[in-house]
């Protein structure tokens, strides 16, 4: 079995640095590096990681906690920015799933104390206050979430900018009467585009329509098909229908395409529509392909490992960081039928 002295033997150096390649690797030259990972290679030799928290104080493990399903493409994307910037810094991660409420957070956050995490990442499934978060005295970021009353740094996508967009693309390519499908009234989120969608009618000088937010969802945290439908029907079976719709999620757009089908309506020759989220198998999947705002999950992931890691001194002090959520133009989006020439 290789161990610490036979990769020095191999290596042509001292047991000191072998330990320091593996535990503060910024301290050796570059070249002695890869001649220690060589030999750590050619015998299969494994680090002892336990060991090397021990001695060095430091564990080289984050902690995720999240309240979200492991198979949610939000879940999906967030651990896979995190895991991506923690392998940057040959670092691993321990996740704490809340989504059977089996256990607390406080009983995770102490089983992540346990084995010495440097610090926890607690990702939510949609943007919104979290209330029951303690981090007993652990470094910790929030990631599409915020606590007014603990005051930790935040990672959140930029809803309101999201929403900017949206209007921004619509009224420039004609459209007066918008509607927006909104998730539940109560989300962070919702509010938040609609202000986007508000500002944008605002900064081209076009009057807003009296019914631009119809409410899609009625609560929050689930997401029922029948009631989308329905709230989709209802719109687009009015005499004066909107000519676009900007829905809460891309789940929430593919039951309009349902609706206007049903109705025989063209996308987007007779309705346009917008999503999102990007969740792909929405998006891309439908027909027309769906435009939709991209929530940055993978890069809130990584910037929260940044702001845990490189910059907690200051983070705790400063306010939140919003990631851009940019609008993916397909082809659901057109001119409405008063601009086209046909």
């Amino acid at each position: 079995m290789s161990t610490i002295k036979t990769v020095a033997e191999r290596a042509g150096v001292s047991l000191k640095t072998v330990s320091r390649v593996f535990s503060a690797p910024d301290t050796v030259s570059e070249a002695m590096r890869a001649r220690v990972l060589q030999a750590a290679a050619e015998l299969d030799f494994i680090p002892d990681r336990r060991a090397q928290a021990m001695r060095s104080g430091r564990s080289g493990v984050i902690g995720l906690l999240t309240d979200v399903a492991a198979s949610t493409p939000c879940s999906i994307d967030i651990v896979r920015g995190v895991e991506e910037a923690l392998a940057e810094r040959g670092m691993s991660l321990l996740i704490g799933s809340m989504e059977n409420r089996a256990e607390s957070s406080e009983s995770i956050l102490r089983s992540f104390r346990a084995v010495r995490v440097e610090g926890v990442i607690y990702a939510a499934t949609y943007h919104r206050e979290i209330h029951d978060f303690a981090p007993l005295q652990l470094p910790s970021v929030m990631v599409n979430c915020f606590s007014h009353r603990r005051g930790l740094p935040t990672v959140i996508p930029d809803e309101e900018g999201g929403g900017l967009c949206v209007g921004t693309h619509l009224i420039g390519l004609g459209h007066r009467r918008v509607t927006y499908l909104t998730l539940s009234p109560d989300i962070e989120a919702t509010q938040l585009r609609l202000a986007g969608l508000r500002r944008a009618f605002r900064e081209s000088g076009i009057e807003e329509p009296s019914d631009l937010a119809v409410p899609g969802q009625s609560r929050a945290g689930t997401f029922d098909r029948e009631e989308a439908f329905v709230a989709a029907r209802q719109l687009l079976d009015r005499s004066d229908r909107p000519t676009a719709i900007f829905c809460g999620n891309d789940e929430m757009a593919m039951q309009v395409y349902l609706a206007a089908a049903e109705l025989g309506l063209s996308i987007p020759r007779d309705i346009s529509i917008v999503g999102f989220d990007d969740h792909r198998q929405f998006s891309e999947g439908l027909r027309p392909q769906l435009t939709t705002v991209a929530l940055p999950y993978v890069t809130m992931g990584n910037v929260a490992v940044g702001v845990l890691l490189d910059d907690w001194e200051d983070a705790s002090k400063a306010e939140s960081r919003l990631i851009e959520s940019p609008l993916i133009v397909r082809q659901s989006t057109g001119a409405p039928p008063s601009f086209r020439a046909d």
